[in-house]
């Protein structure tokens, strides 16, 4: 295979529910990431990378389509991305790129009867066995979802090889899941996170055999560190609850914050104003995705909780490193743009709760970013310019063009033709910054979050402050991350604040006006 190519391959690493905290080499000493370690030395390591929606769908409908959860209208899981909105991934299949989907997708619901990503379809093996794609613009997919031991984990193309392999679901998943934590004894040559690495790797292979010079675009989707909180040994066991690192909270930090704050916190909601659907998987949790406070688990188990999700990100650092040692082997690494992200964060006990929900400390709303593009990208160089995930697809066509602008007709590259831009996109190209890391492509970052039909929460970042607006209560959370980055006070009710605060609401409504739509073309003047 070429060692040279015009156009960059693609290589997007996700997890989901990661903390933006847990890589090594960004200042984490109890984590062991070593893989995560080897692209922080060898790219960009963006501090400051928000999530476009703490919410798993959402989320990974912005990264595709470039787009705010309000302009592509997946909401909220449960509710299924339009397959005609434009997407990076077609984009870039149209301009000759190989592109492929590995892990988990969450594009469309995964608890609606009969839909796509839902029972009783994932269970159909002999389906899975026989289909591939095309899907959202992958030409090629294997697909799996879910997490630890529910249901759904072993659906798709994931449980069909499982069955292959001699497994019985029925003994490591279910009924219900979510009812195992720690340690899973599911071998962890079984286990869907090395499937994922595994399947991303073959791809990689089967293209050098095939000597298959186009460039490539594949997504590498693991599914954890996503709550249950389980992993297979020795990763289980990796790191001892008791020297786990202390939760960031503090006595009475409630006492200013929101009405939902204090009802998470306390699991009272008998004064919440707002409507809500509740958990199907837990009647305690009045708002879906809003987890448990420590001061309902108790202190021993949120310990074992958090050096579980530990040993959750360092077994997906392992398999990282394999697929990076593959791109090596292979010798792609220099044509290769990797991107490792995840979807939005987890409390991870910090504040005294736990998993993701409309409450956006930067715990859940922040996400780790780490960009190598070696010879194009400096090596070991930490920004701290603002970016969002909703970058991702216009930075990426970006990137791909300026390859195709110096491509021939023919030859490695084929016709080189560039891919044809997003319609209607609302992110912005970060490639400026990804070159320049210190020059600034956005001067602020805005997280949608439409937790319920009755419960929405806007966001808006700049490289200082920080405004929480809460539309269903009209409540507000100021802070000032420079002076206060942990968000222990809230300042917008604060006198002394108050201009900061009012100018951040003006531009929180300048901001969503901003990235409305898209709209139908006008067709005449009345």
């Amino acid at each position: 295979m070429s060692s040279v190519s015009p156009r960059p391959n693609i290589l997007l690493v996700t997890t989901d529910q990661q903390h933006a905290r847990t890589v090594g080499a960004l200042g984490n000493e109890h984590i062991k990431t070593p893989h995560l370690d080897r692209l922080v030395d060898e790219g960009v390591s963006f501090d400051r990378a928000y999530t476009a929606s703490p919410v798993c769908s959402p989320s990974r409908s912005s990264i595709l389509t470039g787009l705010y959860p309000s302009g592509h209208g997946c909401w909220n899981i449960g509710v299924a991305l339009d397959q005609e909105v434009p997407t990076l991934s077609a984009a870039l299949a149209g301009a000759g790129y190989r592109t492929a989907l590995f892990g988990k997708a969450h594009f469309q619901p995964v608890l609606a009867s009969g839909g796509f990503e839902s029972p009783p379809n994932i269970f159909d093996r002999q389906f899975w066995r026989g289909w591939d794609g095309p899907y959202y613009g992958f030409e090629r997919v294997q697909m799996v979802h879910g997490h630890a031991d529910e249901p759904s984990s072993h659906g798709m193309h994931f449980g069909a090889w499982l069955v292959e392999q001699g497994v019985d679901p029925d003994r490591y998943f279910g009924p219900r899941g979510f009812h195992r934590e720690g340690s899973w004894d599911l071998p962890e040559e079984y286990h869907y996170t090395r499937w994922t690495a595994d399947r991303t790797i073959e791809f990689l292979e089967e293209r050098s055999r095939a000597d298959d010079e186009d460039p490539f675009f594949a997504w590498c989707s693991f599914q954890d560190p996503h709550d249950a909180y389980l992993a297979p040994e020795p990763w289980a066991s990796l790191y001892d609850p008791a020297k786990m690192p202390p939760f960031v909270r503090r006595t009475g930090e409630m006492e200013d914050k929101t009405a939902l704050h204090r009802a998470a916190v306390s699991n009272d909601w008998t004064a919440f104003p707002g409507r809500a659907t509740g958990d199907p998987y837990d009647s305690d949790k009045v708002v879906q995705c809003l987890g448990w406070a420590t001061d309902e688990i108790g202190e021993e188990r949120a310990r074992l909780w958090a050096a579980t999700y530990y040993g959750m990100v360092s077994l997906i650092d392992h398999h990282l490193g394999r697929v990076l040692a593959t791109l090596d082997r292979l010798e792609l690494t220099g044509d290769t743009i990797v991107i490792f992200t995840s979807d939005h964060g987890d409390y991870l006990g910090n504040h005294g709760i736990w998993l993701k929900g409309p409450l956006h400390y930067e715990d859940v709303i922040r996400v780790p970013l780490l960009v190598r593009w070696p010879g194009r990208v400096p090596a070991n160089v930490r920004s701290e310019s603002l970016s969002s995930l909703v970058d991702l697809a216009p930075t990426l066509l970006e990137a791909a063009a300026s390859g195709s602008s110096t491509a021939g007709a023919t030859g490695a590259a084929g016709d080189a033709a560039a891919p044809a831009a997003l319609p209607w996109v609302t992110g912005v190209s970060q490639l400026h910054t990804w070159l320049r890391p210190h020059e600034k492509s956005r001067g602020w970052c805005l997280v949608e979050n439409r937790a319920e039909v009755d419960i929405y929460v806007k966001t808006l970042v700049t490289q200082r402050y920080k405004l929480n607006y809460h539309l269903s209560t009209d409540e507000g959370e100021l802070y000032d991350l420079a002076q206060d980055p942990y968000e222990f006070t809230n300042l917008f009710d604060q006198a002394g604040h108050a201009e900061v605060a009012s100018a951040m609401v003006r531009r929180l409504l300048q901001v969503s006006g901003e990235v409305e739509g898209p709209y139908p073309p006008r067709q005449s003047f009345a």
